[in-house]
């Protein structure tokens, strides 16, 4: 059956956000993308849990299915998805992705339980091993620390860590160690403005949460020492007491405030969920500061995305992409592109992604989806048939080009050959039975397909009901195909062919019984 591609979900995704590089249960993913395309979230929960339920291996719908329990607020659904990806899921990169998606949006305990299997599969991973040291940063100085410190053993020339390191033994009260790591700390990683802000934070004689709000008023009166201390309580997600230190950062005078610090006030106002005030800062800090990547770009885009003004984050990051042109801006856009149903403008982007080696992406199975959806039969076909020759168990894609002969009649033994070995891989998938039924039934061997089609009959599915009613008809069981026609018409009520189906089908039966 066709595929409709749609991807609705970017306007939901982290700064490091990665393309889904998923294979999933063809029907039900099909299904599922149908009802984003219709923006009916809850449908498409409903149809990627299905996959989940038929295949725990499926790896790649967890990332679909995050987004979407993160979109329609299913916070109690995110525990049960992490469990079962700790149970089912040895994709390094699928884990990361999901991970990286729910640390976007704070659900830091769930992403370290994958984290944390990643490092069982892969103990050396560098960067899983920095993203743990990251998240705990704020919550177990110990932990975070720990990860550092095994971190730094097993790549000691990377220098970048050093900072966090030193004020990680700060926090922990260990002052003279911390000053002693500092001085580690490459000017080549650290811009000097803020070496001063943390160089100041250190330099004060004890830990900020032992002082009391007097001793802090006495010593906490330089503008770095104003940043870090706002910085130090942000970060701890204090609010309340950081808000008195942004009052004072903001009524300094201009020359003696750092564009920097803008990036900070943009991070506190995000924790607190005043996208606009984020959204504020975050352009005066791409505009007054000395701006070296694309990542405050994509910062930006993604407080656009969460207040649903997609056009605000496209433009950013059409900016964003001119200045850098890096692959993980591309990636976004792509998404956005597909969003719009602007499937031009994202078969231009993949084409780009296509080229590129560094990024972990279907790019074959996605241009197929994009040219289906501009009519392109022959690219869809190109396209299909290169996902399958870089890798010949996709069973996703070997289904689909499957389905795209029987939909259109054409090449119908090699249609059966592709998705009976679609099936192989995945033999419980009834859109794949459902596919091979259409086949059969393209073929003219109805009680063959009508076969198939007895196994699926309970799928609730419009599409199949659908199919099955042709079968039921061409077979001259016409109150057979007419309950599979209206079963189908229930399900989908705007749908005007199986109007006109049943409208000629009870013609035929009148005219039978007269």
């Amino acid at each position: 059956m066709n595929k409709t591609f749609i991807l609705s979900l970017c306007i939901l995704t982290c700064v490091y956000w990665y393309l889904y590089p998923f294979k999933q249960t063809y029907y039900f993913y099909s299904k599922g993308l149908l009802d984003l395309q219709n923006k009916n979230y809850k449908s498409a929960i409903e149809n990627f849990e299905k996959v989940i339920h038929n295949d725990p291996q499926a790896t790649d719908v967890y990332l679909q299915l995050a987004h979407l329990y993160i979109l329609e607020g299913q916070d109690n659904k995110i525990n049960d998805l992490v469990t079962i990806m700790e149970n089912n899921v040895e994709d390094v990169t699928e884990l990361k992705n999901v991970a990286e998606l729910l640390i976007s949006f704070n659900y830091l305990d769930e992403a370290t339980k994958l984290l944390e299997k990643i490092l069982r599969i892969e103990p050396q991973n560098k960067d899983v091993l920095l993203m743990c040291a990251q998240i705990f940063y704020n919550r177990d100085y110990e932990k975070s620390l720990s990860y550092y410190k095994r971190y730094n053993e097993l790549y000691p020339e990377d220098s970048s860590i050093y900072l966090p390191m030193s004020m990680l033994e700060y926090k922990l009260g260990n002052y003279d160690k911390a000053r002693q790591i500092l001085k580690k700390v490459s000017t080549e990683d650290v811009p000097s403005e803020t070496m001063q802000l943390i160089e100041t934070l250190m330099s004060l004689p004890t830990s900020f949460d032992i002082l009391d709000t007097q001793e802090m008023e006495v010593i906490i009166s330089e503008p770095s020492s104003i940043a870090a201390m706002f910085y130090f309580l942000t970060i701890k997600k204090d609010f309340d007491k950081a808000e008195k230190y942004l009052s004072q950062l903001l009524k300094l005078p201009k020359k003696e405030f750092h564009p920097d610090w803008y990036f900070y006030i943009a991070v506190f106002y995000e924790y607190k969920g005043d996208l606009s005030s984020a959204i504020k800062y975050m352009l005066k800090y791409l505009k007054h500061a000395e701006i070296t990547n694309e990542l405050p770009y994509i910062k930006l885009a993604y407080y656009y995305m969460l207040g649903k003004k997609y056009k605000n984050a496209k433009d950013v990051l059409l900016k964003a992409k001119k200045k850098y042109n890096v692959d993980n801006i591309k990636i976004v856009l792509s998404y956005l592109y597909i969003e719009n149903k602007d499937y031009k403008s994202a078969v231009s982007i993949l084409h780009e992604l296509e080229k590129s080696t560094t990024v972990v992406f279907r790019t074959n199975f996605y241009l197929a989806f994009c040219y289906d959806q501009l009519g392109n039969f022959e690219k869809t076909e190109y396209y299909l048939r290169q996902a399958i020759k870089q890798n010949p168990n996709d069973h996703e894609a070997l289904n689909y080009l499957g389905y795209l002969y029987a939909d259109k009649n054409l090449n119908l033994d090699e249609a059966e050959q592709l998705i009976t070995k679609a099936l192989s891989l995945e033999p419980t998938n009834y859109a794949y039975i459902d596919s091979l039924a259409w086949v059969y039934y393209r073929k003219q061997m109805y009680e063959k397909a009508e076969e198939l089609f007895e196994k699926i009959k309970d799928c609730n599915d419009h599409i199949v009901y659908e199919h099955i009613g042709d079968t039921k008809y061409m077979l001259g069981k016409f109150e057979e195909a007419l309950y599979f026609y209206t079963k189908s018409l229930t399900l989908n009520k705007k749908n005007n062919i199986i109007k006109k189906k049943i409208k000629k089908l009870n013609r035929e039966l009148k005219s039978k019984k007269q």
